[in-house]
């Protein structure tokens, strides 16, 4: 898989690739990028009302759904914080603003988000959490949602601990 590093800190880096990029490639994590794909619409990007409760059973836990509430500046507010992640974090996003969140301020995080909404890439972080002392190594990776097929309005992320995607 190729993209660019949009930057690096704390042990975690950021990266956007082509959203055409074959769900076979992102590991562990295929059958979740597969079902989003299998949503689009031609060549446009699913809703996030395209999708159903039981779409993502096994993946629950581990999803999240940030919405974007403004593109300049970029503020999302997240909608769905999975139970699996407050476990292993520590802590629970549901309903806080991006901008509000511990992690808005990591070098990169904020640039792969902007280049997934105004994009339509699929953004991935790799790297290391820190939470109650420990550390959980991980991948993620975040899929874009347009109502209209075309303008990023939720963003579709899973994680998968202790796994690290070969970019």
């Amino acid at each position: 898989m190729t993209g660019g590093t949009v930057g690096e800190t704390q042990g975690r880096r950021f990266f956007n690739v082509s959203r055409d990029t074959p769900p076979d490639r992102f590991g562990p994590l295929a059958g979740f990028v597969a079902i989003w794909r299998s949503k689009w619409r031609g060549d446009r990007l699913p809703g996030w009302s395209d999708f159903d409760f039981y779409d993502f059973v096994g993946w629950h836990g581990l999803i999240y759904i940030d919405q974007v509430i403004s593109r300049q500046p970029l503020e999302m507010r997240c909608r769905l914080w999975g139970s699996r992640l407050v476990d292993l974090l520590g802590h629970d996003e549901t309903g806080k603003l991006f901008s509000q969140s511990p992690s808005a301020n990591e070098a990169g995080l904020l640039g792969s988000n902007e280049n997934l909404v105004q994009h339509g890439t699929i953004g991935i972080t790799l790297g290391r959490a820190t939470s109650y002392s420990r550390q959980t190594m991980f991948t993620v990776v975040k899929l874009p949602c347009a109502e209209d097929g075309i303008g990023v309005d939720h963003i579709l992320g899973c994680s998968q601990p202790d796994y690290q995607l070969e970019i």
